[in-house]
C-alpha cells in the first residue's frame, strides 16, 4: 500500500495527492462545462419555447374571465420579450404555496408573475433585477370595532390576520406582527382570504395594496369592507422575476431586458394602463 502512517491519519504521498487533485480539477471543469451547456438561454434559443410560471395575483397576472387567457402587466412584459426574441410562451399555472418549488423542480424556466423579494426566498431562487416596489395593506370590515388605525395595531394577540399560504404577505405579517394570530389558507386567488373577514373569522385580510384598491372599486365590496390603512402601506419590497440558481447566462440576459423595460418605462406604463382600463374583480359580462 503506497501510504505513510504517522501516529494518526493516513497521509497520501505527493505523487498520489497530485493525481487526486488533477482528477478533481477535471471533474470540476467537466461539471462547469455541463452546466454551461444546459443554460435555459441555450434551451430557449434552440427550442423557441419559454415555460413561464404564473400565479393569480391581480393586477400583475390574472386570467381574463372572458377568454381564460393570462393577462396583466407582468404577462405583457413577458410576451413583449418573447415576441422580440421570437419564441413561444408556454404558461404554467401554479399556486403560491408551491411557487418556488415549481421553479426549482423545472416546471418552468421563469417565474413571470413577479416575486416580492424576501431573504428566505432569495435562499432558494435567484432574483432578477426588480421592476418596481409594492406595499401591503388590508381589507377590514366597516363594522370592525377593534380600532385598527395604523399597521402597528395589527401586532396584538387579539387580532387575527388572514393571508394566502406561501404568499409574501404570509411571511411579512409573521415577521412584522409576531403577536397576532395568523390564519393562512391555501387559495386559488388571493381575494379568497377576504371571505374570512366577511364571515368574521379574521379581523383583517393582508393583500398587495394595488389589489386592495382594485377590489374596493366594486360597489358591493365597498358596502361592507374598507381599506385598513389608507395611505399607510407596510412591508414594501421589490417585485422581480425569479429563476433557478446557477444559470448566469440566463440571468444576465433577463437583467438586460429588465433594464430596457424600466428605463423606457415600458413596465410602469403597463401598470398605469391596466389601472385605468380594467378591473380583474369586475364580473364578466
Amino acid at each position: 500500500m503506497d501510504v505513510t502512517t504517522i501516529k494518526g491519519p493516513t497521509i497520501v504521498r505527493t505523487d498520489k495527492l497530485a493525481i487526486v487533485i488533477a482528477t478533481m480539477a477535471c471533474l470540476a471543469i467537466g461539471l462547469s462545462h455541463a452546466q454551461a451547456q444546459t443554460s435555459v438561454l441555450d434551451k430557449v434559443k434552440k427550442e423557441a419555447v419559454l415555460k413561464v410560471c404564473y400565479g393569480a395575483n391581480p393586477p400583475d397576472s390574472f386570467k381574463d374571465p372572458k377568454t381564460g387567457e393570462w393577462i396583466g402587466p407582468m404577462v405583457d412584459v413577458v410576451n413583449e420579450m418573447a415576441k422580440w426574441i421570437k419564441v413561444k410562451v408556454e404558461p404554467v399555472e401554479v399556486g403560491w404555496d408551491v411557487a418556488v418549488l415549481s421553479l426549482q423542480q423545472g416546471a418552468c424556466d421563469l417565474f413571470g408573475t413577479g416575486l416580492i423579494y424576501n431573504a428566505p426566498r432569495a435562499l432558494e431562487v435567484s432574483f432578477i433585477k426588480p421592476f418596481l416596489a409594492k406595499g401591503i395593506n388590508t381589507i377590514v370590515a366597516k363594522s370592525n370595532t377593534k380600532k385598527l388605525t395604523t399597521p402597528a395595531d395589527l401586532n396584538n394577540e387579539n387580532i387575527t390576520i388572514a393571508v394566502v399560504l406561501g404568499a409574501r404577505e404570509h411571511e411579512t405579517v409573521l415577521r412584522l406582527f409576531p403577536k397576532a394570530k395568523i390564519l393562512a389558507i391555501k387559495a386559488q386567488t388571493p381575494i379568497q382570504v377576504i371571505d374570512l373577514v366577511k364571515r368574521g373569522d379574521a379581523d383583517a385580510a393582508a393583500l398587495p395594496a394595488l389589489m386592495v384598491h382594485y377590489w374596493l372599486q366594486i360597489p358591493e365590496n365597498a358596502e361592507w369592507g374598507r381599506e385598513g390603512f389608507p395611505g399607510d402601506d407596510f412591508g414594501a419590497a421589490t417585485l422581480a422575476w425569479a429563476i433557478r440558481y446557477g444559470d448566469p447566462n440566463w440571468q444576465s440576459f433577463l437583467n438586460a431586458y429588465v433594464d430596457w423595460a424600466t428605463t423606457t418605462k415600458f413596465s410602469a406604463n403597463l401598470y398605469e394602463s391596466y389601472m385605468t382600463r380594467t378591473n380583474p374583480f369586475m364580473p364578466a359580462k
